[in-house]
């Protein structure tokens, strides 16, 4: 599924103009769409009383041809029409079978609130950022607690929720939360991050005649089970453990043993051939007994648990024979951590695939103007407070327009962006986008990261690029959360609990 920011939309409802595809074209699709849809669910609960809360807008319009075909399939049907939207849009309301049933004051709608089967909210397109107030505000404030009072009433979101940013997922307080959105063209990227995760409900898309050739300039989709089917890699019965790659993993300290312990065996149990730790050498002891099946790269230290002076050397000289580096996980951020990640990001061999995470992503943003002093191809997995940091902003910034940043990011660093987070978001330096639209508070733990890490580590070593391997790496993360998440319930899942989910998944995907 592909999905637009509402300048995207206004170019693509422009060029749909200049072909002779009218508005009231595109409007009449759209309104008989939501009404098949709406149909549908009123069928599955046995119901016929339909209230559509109509703007003034073009929404609101779509809204009322909605109502002009459920009257004319015999449902009942009430329209709130705050503004008389219904008597400017001779299109939208000229068919109705009961005109009486359009309304404009409060009172009215509490009434039909009652007995409603299902509520459409069509009261607030794209278009609408401002903060909700008046008539709008009270008609949202009302149905939400006609909601809360009948659960069984369904609310249809008409291409959006009213009061939610179709840009960044920002909502209004009074923002209807709804059962199901019918995105209209083409899906919003404000339904899938920040609030509109929570707000959307169950996201579809209706066809309204929008032609194929103006949607090929859309760059941004959702994460997909076919799409990560696609880029999984191939694995030959032929193969060596070199054919799936070597990856040395610089990680751990004396506080963050497990760190290197979980992105060592997340690149295993994703598919990677060999796994190399190289970690401050009074822990490899403890980390070896726990996976045997890895190499050491013991590092000389100059405290215990805490990598020395001498430890960049010893990695360089070992890191030709690999075709990937991650670099982070648990390092912490001690003065010998930041010269031993700055040393090795300095002379990197040519041609390794690079991840960097974790306490590495804070030592670089300490360096003013780190992306010039550090110009090779890199993915970067940032979570928000470490996104910040790299982005001389602030957590509440970088959540208030995730797509944005992680865009405007990765195209002025030149790196490919993981941004964490619920609605987790990767994009290329050439602008492509992928968003995965799930949140899942089980991967809200401590070491999910650092298993994410080993994953899209594992994924560069089997042959995929940084973009292919971050996506996926996501997806595949995302999914053994959810598995767990209905295994276990969202309570006292360890991130070592994701390890084991991963060969199941991966075959569960290939047969799909």
């Amino acid at each position: 599924m592909y999905i637009v920011s509402t300048t995207q939309m206004r170019q693509i409802e422009e060029a749909c103009l200049k072909q002779g595809i009218t508005t009231e074209t595109l409007m009449d699709n759209a309104g008989r769409a939501v009404a098949v849809f709406a149909r549908h669910l009123l069928e599955k609960q046995n119901g016929c009383r339909v209230v559509i809360l109509a703007g003034a807008g073009n929404n609101g319009g779509d809204g009322l041809v909605a109502g002009r075909y459920l009257a004319a399939w015999d449902k009942k049907v009430s329209i709130f029409a705050p503004f008389g939207g219904a008597s400017k849009n001779k299109t939208a309301s000229g068919g109705l079978k009961t005109p009486e049933n359009i309304f404009t004051d409060l009172t009215g709608l509490k009434e039909h609130l009652r007995e409603a089967d299902l509520v459409i909210d069509a009261l607030l397109g794209t278009g609408v950022n401002r903060p909700l107030e008046g008539v709008y505000r009270q008609a949202l404030q009302m149905t939400a607690d006609a909601k809360n009072t009948r659960p069984e009433m369904q609310i249809l979101a008409l291409d959006l929720p009213s009061g939610l940013n179709a840009d960044t997922g920002q909502a209004d307080e009074a923002c209807l939360k709804a059962d199901f959105t019918l995105s209209l063209g083409i899906a919003k990227q404000g339904l899938f991050t920040h609030r509109g995760l929570e707000l959307s409900g169950a996201v579809s898309v209706a066809d309204i005649g929008i032609p194929l050739g103006l949607t090929a300039d859309i760059h941004t989709r959702l994460i997909e089970k076919d799409w990560a089917k696609g880029v999984l890699p191939v694995r030959s019965p032929h193969a060596n453990k070199g054919s799936f790659g070597r990856v040395m993993i610089v990680a751990g300290s004396d506080r963050y043993i497990g760190a290197a312990m979980l992105a060592g065996s997340a690149a295993m149990r994703i598919g990677a051939g060999l796994v190399t730790l190289a970690l401050p050498q009074s822990l490899t002891g403890a980390v070896a007994a726990k996976i045997p099946e890895a190499t050491y790269l013991p590092l000389p230290e100059v405290s215990c648990g805490t990598a020395g002076s001498f430890a960049s050397r010893l990695i360089l000289s070992e890191l030709g024979k690999y075709d990937v580096l991650l670099i982070g996980p648990g390092l912490g951020q001690s003065p010998y951590s930041a010269r031993l990640v700055t040393e090795v990001l300095s002379n990197l061999p040519e041609g390794l695939k690079v991840v960097i995470d974790a306490d590495a992503l804070n030592i670089l943003a300490a360096i003013p103007r780190w992306w010039l002093e550090y110009s090779f191809d890199a993915i970067l997995t940032p979570h928000p407070g470490e996104m910040a940091r790299l982005a001389k902003t602030t957590a509440e910034a970088v959540q208030s327009d995730r797509f944005g940043i992680c865009r405007e990011s990765a195209r002025k660093w030149g790196k490919t962006i993981i941004l964490k987070g619920a609605g987790t978001i990767v994009s290329s330096p050439e602008g492509e986008t992928l968003c995965n639209p799930a949140a899942n508070p089980v991967l809200a733990s401590a070491g999910t990261g650092d298993v994410l890490a080993g994953i899209i580590s594992g994924l560069l070593g089997q042959g995929l690029n940084l973009f292919e391997a971050a996506g996926l790496g996501v997806y595949l993360h995302s999914l053994s959360g959810e598995t767990l998440r209905s295994e276990m319930g969202d309570v006292g899942v360890l991130a070592s609990d994701l390890l084991l989910k991963l060969p199941a998944i991966i075959k569960e995907l290939k047969q799909s």
